[in-house]
Protein backbone atom coordinates (compact mmCIF):
# COMPACT_ATOMS: atom_id res chain seq x y z
CA UNK A 1 0.00 0.00 0.00
CA UNK A 2 1.52 3.40 -0.68
CA UNK A 3 1.98 6.10 1.80
CA UNK A 4 -0.67 8.96 1.61
CA UNK A 5 0.75 12.49 -0.23
CA UNK A 6 2.66 14.86 1.76
CA UNK A 7 1.19 18.24 1.73
CA UNK A 8 2.99 20.43 -0.88
CA UNK A 9 5.89 22.38 0.51
CA UNK A 10 8.70 24.78 -0.85
CA UNK A 11 11.83 25.87 0.99
CA UNK A 12 14.06 28.60 -0.27
CA UNK A 13 17.17 30.63 0.75
CA UNK A 14 20.27 32.85 -0.22
CA UNK A 15 22.33 30.36 1.05
CA UNK A 16 23.44 29.68 -2.37
CA UNK A 17 24.14 33.45 -3.39
CA UNK A 18 26.66 35.43 -3.92
CA UNK A 19 26.63 37.68 -0.85
CA UNK A 20 26.61 40.55 -3.11
CA UNK A 21 23.47 39.61 -4.36
CA UNK A 22 21.58 38.13 -1.67
CA UNK A 23 18.51 41.09 -1.13
CA UNK A 24 18.34 41.31 -4.76
CA UNK A 25 17.62 37.90 -5.10
CA UNK A 26 15.43 37.75 -1.89
CA UNK A 27 13.72 40.77 -3.01
CA UNK A 28 12.89 39.78 -6.37
CA UNK A 29 11.97 35.89 -5.35
CA UNK A 30 10.52 35.43 -2.16
CA UNK A 31 9.11 38.67 -1.50
CA UNK A 32 8.28 40.20 -5.32
CA UNK A 33 4.53 39.33 -4.43
CA UNK A 34 4.91 41.59 -1.19
CA UNK A 35 5.15 45.45 -2.47
CA UNK A 36 7.73 47.90 -1.88
CA UNK A 37 10.93 45.77 0.15
CA UNK A 38 13.72 47.88 1.59
CA UNK A 39 16.84 46.91 3.50
CA UNK A 40 17.32 48.08 6.90
CA UNK A 41 20.77 47.12 7.16
CA UNK A 42 22.44 47.69 3.20
CA UNK A 43 26.22 47.96 5.04
CA UNK A 44 25.41 44.33 6.39
CA UNK A 45 25.31 40.56 5.17
CA UNK A 46 22.15 39.41 3.90
CA UNK A 47 20.55 36.25 4.58
CA UNK A 48 17.46 34.65 4.42
CA UNK A 49 15.69 31.08 4.45
CA UNK A 50 12.05 30.55 4.19
CA UNK A 51 9.89 27.36 4.54
CA UNK A 52 6.47 27.90 2.47
CA UNK A 53 3.33 24.61 2.97
CA UNK A 54 0.68 25.49 0.73
CA UNK A 55 -2.74 23.85 1.11
CA UNK A 56 -6.18 24.73 -0.80
CA UNK A 57 -7.29 26.46 2.22
CA UNK A 58 -4.25 28.07 4.15
CA UNK A 59 -0.83 28.43 3.16
CA UNK A 60 1.80 28.39 6.18
CA UNK A 61 5.14 29.92 5.86
CA UNK A 62 8.29 29.81 8.09
CA UNK A 63 10.71 32.60 7.63
CA UNK A 64 14.25 32.82 9.13
CA UNK A 65 15.52 36.57 8.03
CA UNK A 66 18.02 39.44 8.05
CA UNK A 67 15.78 42.99 8.77
CA UNK A 68 13.68 43.82 6.32
CA UNK A 69 10.84 46.65 5.76
CA UNK A 70 7.55 45.90 3.89
CA UNK A 71 5.00 48.34 2.00
CA UNK A 72 1.96 47.71 0.47
CA UNK A 73 0.43 50.25 -1.40
CA UNK A 74 -2.53 50.26 -3.02
CA UNK A 75 -1.20 49.52 -5.96
CA UNK A 76 0.21 46.57 -4.67
CA UNK A 77 -2.86 44.29 -3.86
CA UNK A 78 -4.41 41.99 -6.41
CA UNK A 79 -8.62 43.14 -6.00
CA UNK A 80 -9.36 39.99 -8.14
CA UNK A 81 -7.73 37.71 -5.69
CA UNK A 82 -9.02 35.57 -2.66
CA UNK A 83 -9.31 38.23 0.15
CA UNK A 84 -6.78 36.47 2.49
CA UNK A 85 -5.88 37.44 6.15
CA UNK A 86 -2.34 36.63 7.84
CA UNK A 87 -1.80 35.55 11.62
CA UNK A 88 1.48 36.28 12.68
CA UNK A 89 3.72 34.45 14.89
CA UNK A 90 6.72 37.00 16.32
CA UNK A 91 9.30 33.52 16.75
CA UNK A 92 12.54 36.11 17.58
CA UNK A 93 13.33 39.53 16.95
CA UNK A 94 12.07 43.15 17.18
CA UNK A 95 9.05 43.45 14.50
CA UNK A 96 6.22 45.92 13.80
CA UNK A 97 3.49 46.37 11.72
CA UNK A 98 0.84 49.23 11.24
CA UNK A 99 -2.45 49.15 9.23
CA UNK A 100 -6.37 50.47 8.97
CA UNK A 101 -4.87 52.98 11.56
CA UNK A 102 -3.71 50.06 14.03
CA UNK A 103 -0.21 49.04 14.50
CA UNK A 104 1.97 47.09 17.36
CA UNK A 105 5.37 46.86 17.95
CA UNK A 106 6.39 42.95 18.19
CA UNK A 107 8.18 40.90 20.77
CA UNK A 108 8.66 37.17 20.72
CA UNK A 109 5.57 35.42 21.08
CA UNK A 110 3.15 38.13 19.74
CA UNK A 111 0.31 37.29 17.48
CA UNK A 112 -0.57 39.91 15.25
CA UNK A 113 -3.19 40.27 12.14
CA UNK A 114 -3.10 41.59 9.09
CA UNK A 115 -4.72 41.76 5.98
CA UNK A 116 -3.56 41.26 2.33
CA UNK A 117 -6.58 43.38 0.77
CA UNK A 118 -5.65 46.87 2.58
CA UNK A 119 -2.39 49.04 2.38
CA UNK A 120 0.26 47.67 5.35
CA UNK A 121 3.82 48.54 6.69
CA UNK A 122 5.64 46.25 8.14
CA UNK A 123 9.38 44.64 8.99
CA UNK A 124 11.67 44.22 11.75
CA UNK A 125 14.65 46.31 13.18
CA UNK A 126 16.52 43.27 13.90
CA UNK A 127 17.44 39.80 12.56
CA UNK A 128 13.87 38.12 13.03
CA UNK A 129 12.13 34.89 12.61
CA UNK A 130 8.52 34.48 12.18
CA UNK A 131 5.66 31.69 11.17
CA UNK A 132 2.35 33.15 9.53
CA UNK A 133 -0.38 31.21 8.46
CA UNK A 134 -2.79 33.18 5.41
CA UNK A 135 -6.46 31.70 5.64
CA UNK A 136 -9.02 33.21 3.49
CA UNK A 137 -11.53 35.85 4.83
CA UNK A 138 -14.36 33.76 5.08
CA UNK A 139 -12.65 31.32 6.85
CA UNK A 140 -11.13 33.44 9.34
CA UNK A 141 -14.30 35.13 10.60
CA UNK A 142 -15.99 32.02 10.50
CA UNK A 143 -13.13 30.21 13.13
CA UNK A 144 -11.79 33.51 14.54
CA UNK A 145 -14.30 36.26 14.84
CA UNK A 146 -14.31 39.54 12.40
CA UNK A 147 -11.15 40.55 11.11
CA UNK A 148 -11.76 44.48 11.05
CA UNK A 149 -11.47 44.86 15.11
CA UNK A 150 -8.47 42.64 14.91
CA UNK A 151 -6.62 44.07 11.87
CA UNK A 152 -2.61 45.90 12.10
CA UNK A 153 -3.65 44.80 16.65
CA UNK A 154 -1.52 42.50 18.30
CA UNK A 155 -2.30 40.01 21.37
CA UNK A 156 0.88 40.73 23.62
CA UNK A 157 2.98 37.28 24.62
CA UNK A 158 1.48 35.94 28.17
CA UNK A 159 0.13 32.26 29.47
CA UNK A 160 -2.68 32.28 26.54
CA UNK A 161 -0.46 33.55 23.51
CA UNK A 162 2.01 30.60 24.24
CA UNK A 163 -0.04 27.92 24.27
CA UNK A 164 -0.88 28.92 20.60
CA UNK A 165 2.49 29.95 19.66
CA UNK A 166 4.09 26.69 21.05
CA UNK A 167 1.52 25.15 19.60
CA UNK A 168 1.55 26.25 16.24
CA UNK A 169 5.84 26.14 16.16
CA UNK A 170 5.75 22.40 16.73
CA UNK A 171 3.06 21.96 13.98
CA UNK A 172 5.68 24.23 11.71
CA UNK A 173 8.41 22.12 12.57
CA UNK A 174 7.03 19.11 11.15
CA UNK A 175 4.39 19.57 9.17
CA UNK A 176 6.52 19.69 5.98
CA UNK A 177 6.48 15.57 6.39
CA UNK A 178 3.02 15.39 6.99
CA UNK A 179 0.33 13.83 4.79
CA UNK A 180 -2.69 16.47 3.60
CA UNK A 181 -4.89 15.16 6.02
CA UNK A 182 -3.01 15.34 9.37
CA UNK A 183 -1.38 18.88 8.40
CA UNK A 184 -5.52 19.67 8.02
CA UNK A 185 -5.80 18.13 11.34
CA UNK A 186 -2.91 20.42 12.45
CA UNK A 187 -4.01 23.40 11.22
CA UNK A 188 -7.48 23.17 12.45
CA UNK A 189 -6.12 22.24 15.96
CA UNK A 190 -4.46 25.94 15.81
CA UNK A 191 -7.46 27.40 14.54
CA UNK A 192 -9.18 26.15 17.69
CA UNK A 193 -6.68 27.40 20.27
CA UNK A 194 -6.60 30.85 18.38
CA UNK A 195 -10.55 31.57 18.78
CA UNK A 196 -10.38 30.26 22.11
CA UNK A 197 -7.72 33.21 22.97
CA UNK A 198 -9.30 36.07 21.00
CA UNK A 199 -12.62 35.54 22.29
CA UNK A 200 -10.72 35.40 25.78
CA UNK A 201 -9.62 38.74 24.84
CA UNK A 202 -12.76 40.67 23.51
CA UNK A 203 -13.98 43.87 25.17
CA UNK A 204 -10.50 43.51 27.36
CA UNK A 205 -9.58 47.06 26.70
CA UNK A 206 -13.48 48.51 27.60
CA UNK A 207 -13.17 52.33 28.14
CA UNK A 208 -9.44 52.24 27.58
CA UNK A 209 -9.51 51.06 23.84
CA UNK A 210 -8.37 54.73 22.47
CA UNK A 211 -5.26 54.73 24.82
CA UNK A 212 -4.38 51.25 24.16
CA UNK A 213 -4.42 51.55 20.49
CA UNK A 214 -2.32 54.89 20.61
CA UNK A 215 0.04 53.24 22.40
CA UNK A 216 -0.17 50.01 20.39
CA UNK A 217 0.50 52.70 17.15
CA UNK A 218 2.55 55.00 18.54
CA UNK A 219 4.98 51.41 19.46
CA UNK A 220 4.79 50.44 16.27
CA UNK A 221 5.88 53.72 15.00
CA UNK A 222 8.81 53.61 17.39
CA UNK A 223 10.06 50.30 16.13
CA UNK A 224 10.01 51.73 12.53
CA UNK A 225 12.19 54.38 13.11
CA UNK A 226 14.86 53.45 15.93
CA UNK A 227 17.87 54.11 13.54
CA UNK A 228 17.15 57.62 13.53
CA UNK A 229 18.52 59.64 16.36
CA UNK A 230 16.06 62.53 15.14
CA UNK A 231 12.79 60.60 16.46
CA UNK A 232 11.40 62.03 19.30
CA UNK A 233 7.40 62.08 21.06
CA UNK A 234 6.87 65.36 18.61
CA UNK A 235 7.45 63.19 15.50
CA UNK A 236 5.19 60.53 16.53
CA UNK A 237 2.48 62.17 17.60
CA UNK A 238 2.96 64.53 14.22
CA UNK A 239 3.34 60.96 12.48
CA UNK A 240 -0.35 59.36 13.90
CA UNK A 241 -2.52 62.88 13.40
CA UNK A 242 -3.08 63.27 17.17
CA UNK A 243 -2.45 66.22 19.89
CA UNK A 244 0.57 65.91 22.23
CA UNK A 245 -1.55 65.23 24.97
CA UNK A 246 -2.91 62.38 23.54
CA UNK A 247 0.43 60.47 23.10
CA UNK A 248 1.75 61.35 26.36
CA UNK A 249 -1.33 59.94 28.24
CA UNK A 250 -1.53 56.35 26.37
CA UNK A 251 1.99 56.32 28.04
CA UNK A 252 1.22 57.60 31.32
CA UNK A 253 1.17 54.73 33.21
CA UNK A 254 4.25 53.10 31.60
CA UNK A 255 6.53 55.56 32.19
CA UNK A 256 6.31 58.03 29.44
CA UNK A 257 6.65 58.36 25.66
CA UNK A 258 10.53 59.13 26.13
CA UNK A 259 11.48 56.49 28.15
CA UNK A 260 9.66 54.39 25.33
CA UNK A 261 12.01 55.19 22.77
CA UNK A 262 15.01 55.07 25.16
CA UNK A 263 14.37 51.39 26.06
CA UNK A 264 13.31 50.18 22.86
CA UNK A 265 16.91 51.51 21.53
CA UNK A 266 18.48 49.18 24.89
CA UNK A 267 16.77 46.45 24.14
CA UNK A 268 17.76 46.29 20.16
CA UNK A 269 21.25 47.07 21.05
CA UNK A 270 21.63 44.63 23.83
CA UNK A 271 20.02 42.52 20.99
CA UNK A 272 22.24 43.06 18.76
CA UNK A 273 25.32 42.91 21.51
CA UNK A 274 24.39 39.46 22.08
CA UNK A 275 24.14 37.51 18.28
CA UNK A 276 26.88 36.25 17.24
CA UNK A 277 26.76 37.35 13.67
CA UNK A 278 27.45 40.87 15.02
CA UNK A 279 31.03 39.41 17.16
CA UNK A 280 33.06 41.79 14.61
CA UNK A 281 30.84 45.23 14.96
CA UNK A 282 32.40 47.99 17.12
CA UNK A 283 30.02 48.75 20.32
CA UNK A 284 30.08 52.51 18.87
CA UNK A 285 28.69 51.58 15.68
CA UNK A 286 25.67 49.35 16.79
CA UNK A 287 25.18 52.41 19.16
CA UNK A 288 24.69 54.55 16.33
CA UNK A 289 22.52 52.15 14.46
CA UNK A 290 20.11 51.91 16.89
CA UNK A 291 19.66 55.87 16.79
CA UNK A 292 22.27 56.47 19.57
CA UNK A 293 24.05 59.67 18.53
CA UNK A 294 26.64 60.04 21.84
CA UNK A 295 28.51 56.49 22.49
CA UNK A 296 29.26 57.47 26.14
CA UNK A 297 26.21 58.38 27.44
CA UNK A 298 25.01 55.20 25.82
CA UNK A 299 27.56 53.07 27.57
CA UNK A 300 25.92 55.07 31.02
CA UNK A 301 22.23 53.83 30.01
CA UNK A 302 23.35 50.96 29.20
CA UNK A 303 24.57 50.10 32.68
CA UNK A 304 21.89 51.93 34.62
CA UNK A 305 19.24 49.59 32.05
CA UNK A 306 20.92 46.12 32.12
CA UNK A 307 23.52 46.03 35.22
CA UNK A 308 26.62 45.82 32.88
CA UNK A 309 28.46 47.82 30.13
CA UNK A 310 28.08 46.63 26.76
CA UNK A 311 31.46 45.61 26.67
CA UNK A 312 30.82 43.30 30.07
CA UNK A 313 27.63 42.12 28.19
CA UNK A 314 29.93 40.19 25.45
CA UNK A 315 32.46 39.06 27.52
CA UNK A 316 30.01 37.28 29.39
CA UNK A 317 27.89 36.10 26.86
CA UNK A 318 28.29 32.10 26.65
Amino acid sequence: MSSPALVPSLVESTHHIEPERAFDFWRTTALARFGDIARLRPKERFSAKRLTVVSADWILTHTISSPVGVTIRPRHIDRSGRDMVVIGLAVDGIGYQEQCGSGAQLWAGDVGFLSRGQPMVAGAQSDYEEIRLALPRETFEARIGPIDTLVGRSIRADGGSAAFGAFLRTVTASIAWMSEAEAEAAIDGALHLLGTLVGSRTGEAGADLSRVAVESLARAQIARRIHDPNLDPAEIYAALGISRSSLYRAFAASGGIAAAIRDTRFDLARRRLEAPRDDAMKIATIAYACGFSDVPAFNRGFRRRFGLSPRDLRAARP
